[in-house]
């Protein structure tokens, strides 16, 4: 047995330490998060999903349901469930419902609540910019800087709405679709950065006032948002705020839009050449660069000593990133570079036991052991491998 076969192996067993009477738990060792956590769960079910065992798919099914039961009043899916006390959590609200959409799409579609969550995210296009906008450290990083109108969110949101569309009749699906297009369209236009250090396109439409995007329409100078780091490269920003923007490199948001179809052939080369070059793949995969450090316009007193440069959010290692980093490269025909990455991936879960995330630099483990998606996005990146294709997210 090769050590990929090894460690599919043991992601299943991970996996069913994590299966609870309420759902896919978060972790499953008596020391990590024991709730049902929707984008944790979510994730963990795009490989989960092919695994022939009645305990995994019942916690999946169990998972949908109670995220279900539990939605807002307007159709807000929460952050997660406490197995204890059957209380939602809100707080990290941002992406938990495109999450559901997508896994629910696959696994027991609900037209009517899936409507109802997809008309709860409409009202999150709060400046009628055609993009999601978030609060602060409200998505999967819900320690961390990105704010606004955030790039893996809106990749995010194009694919749950691609997913959705497959579920309706053809008026309603196509409606869907051009609106999936247009965010697609947006995203490109606003976020897609030419390694010409201007800055006035990603904020130009931040600004309340009419005028071009360096003048407002009395003729004053508008104030960009200086670029301090990456100035030559080219890649899609992490997020867009008010007159700001993030500076760093987002490992995910940038690996989703090559998945949703956001980057065309030459820009999904660039950011995969971006990511080699810059040696994030090495484990894989950091979660961005360069790490924030005191000082930085995106420094905040309550990173702490968890989000320290190099630590968690803030450049750490994510094993379930490298399962998408995986699906990246099979999506773009690198085969071979794929197979490495997974055999790197199968290493970096056996060292830490499927573990929440290690450290940047060293690749030191440093969460919780048994976390659901690192297990569940390894047997999806080897369902990647294995069919020579990306299976629908």
């Amino acid at each position: 047995m090769t050590q990929l076969d090894t460690t599919y192996r043991d992601a299943i067993e991970s996996l069913r330490r994590c299966c609870g009477p309420w759902g896919l738990k978060a972790s499953g060792r008596p020391v990590g998060h024991h709730q049902i956590w929707a984008r944790d769960s979510m994730i963990a079910s795009l490989g989960a999903r092919f695994v022939q065992d009645q305990q995994i798919q019942q916690a999946l099914q169990a998972s949908l349901s109670l995220l279900k039961a539990h939605r807002g009043s307007l159709g807000a899916i929460p952050n997660n469930v406490d197995c204890a006390t059957l209380r939602p959590n809100f707080r990290a609200y941002a992406d938990g419902g495109l999450w559901w959409i997508i896994a629910s799409a696959s696994l027991a579609p609900d037209l009517n609540v899936i409507r109802e969550v997809l008309h709860w995210y409409e009202h999150q296009d709060v400046d009628q910019s055609g993009l999601l906008s978030m609060q602060e450290a409200s998505d999967w990083q819900d320690l961390f800087c990105t704010r606004g109108k955030g790039l893996y969110l809106n990749c995010m949101y194009v694919i749950a709405l691609r997913r959705a569309a497959e579920l309706y009749d053809a008026d309603e699906g196509d409606r869907l679709r051009k609106r999936a297009d247009s965010v697609m369209n947006r995203i490109n236009t606003y976020f897609w950065y030419n390694g010409d250090n201007n800055t006035e396109r990603p904020v130009s439409n931040s600004f309340s006032t009419e005028g071009s995007p360096s003048r407002d329409s009395l003729g004053r100078r508008r104030e960009m948002p200086e670029k301090r780091y990456l100035r030559d490269e080219r890649y899609y920003l992490p997020y867009l705020g008010f007159r700001a923007l993030g500076d760093w490199f987002d490992s995910f948001g940038n690996i989703l839009a090559i998945l949703a179809g956001v980057a065309d052939e030459q820009q999904s080369g660039i950011i995969l050449d971006f990511i080699s070059r810059h040696s994030l793949d090495r484990w894989p995969i950091v979660s961005l660069t360069p790490a924030v450090k005191p000082g930085d316009p995106d420094w905040r007193n309550y990173y702490g000593s968890l989000n320290a440069p190099h630590h968690y959010h803030n450049g750490g290692v994510w094993p379930f990133l490298g399962g998408f980093y995986v699906a990246a490269l099979m999506k773009t025909g690198r085969e071979a570079a794929a197979l490495q990455a997974l055999e790197n991936l199968a290493e970096l879960n056996r060292c830490g036991q499927f573990n929440e995330w290690h450290h940047g630099e060293t690749g030191v483990p440093m969460g919780a052991q048994d976390q659901a998606w690192s297990a569940g996005m390894y047997l999806f990146a080897s369902e990647c491998v294995q069919r020579g294709q990306v299976p629908p997210l």
